[in-house]
């Protein structure tokens, strides 16, 4: 069954209701969230100015599904085919601005390439304790591949912003081949991206 607009908007905002809800408590052990929270751990939102904050992980999570489409879209222009790690990747290096610079972005930085419409949301130009990996990666501006890793990390940031893939495509194995793809650009060991295709597949 292919996904409707619907259930894409429903996947995102739920796995954005998740991560906002354990942002509070992501770096804390077991012990010190029922110390904090009480032995039912934490059950409502820790609220920042009225709001409740999402990671790095959701924030990645959009740039991805801003990529996919990015992708597809320059491929139904271009008549070309689509490179959709090439396209995630150009994704990625728009997160990274947003952890690097402050909104609105200087207008040298739209002169370079850019593709993310998600440059356009303040909201998302906040550091959410991105992984080290993950920055130092794309800081490099080189991606990553399963044939030509650039590291030797095995860090979940590889599995947790690829979600997006396995619900864009209809064909599993395509989904999971992406999925590691997308996950290689940042994370070269094997257990950085075949958790990720493993998560697209199901």
């Amino acid at each position: 069954m292919k996904p409707t607009r619907d259930r894409f908007r429903g996947f995102l905002i739920g796995g954005a209701a998740g991560d906002a809800l354990g942002y509070a408590v992501g770096f804390c052990s077991k012990a010190e969230i029922c110390v904090r929270y009480g032995p039912d751990g934490i059950t409502a939102y820790h609220l920042d100015r009225g709001a409740a904050r999402i990671s790095d992980d959701t924030q990645m999570t959009l740039f991805t599904a801003n990529g996919l489409l990015y992708g597809a879209t320059k491929a139904a222009l271009l008549g070309v085919p689509c490179s959709y790690s090439d396209a995630v990747f150009a994704a990625y290096r728009d997160w990274y601005r947003t952890q690097t610079g402050s909104y609105p972005l200087p207008d040298r930085h739209w002169a370079q390439s850019h593709c993310c419409w998600l440059l356009q949301v303040p909201e998302l130009f906040q550091e959410r304790a991105p992984g080290s990996t993950c920055m130092s990666s794309l800081a490099e501006m080189i991606p990553g591949s399963i044939s030509h890793p650039i590291n030797q990390s095995s860090g979940c940031g590889g599995i947790m912003r690829v979600a997006p893939v396995g619900l864009y495509f209809d064909d599993q194995g395509q989904a999971a081949m992406t999925a590691a793809e997308c996950a290689a650009l940042t994370h070269g060991h094997e257990m950085g991206y075949i958790p990720a295709a493993m998560l697209a597949y199901i």
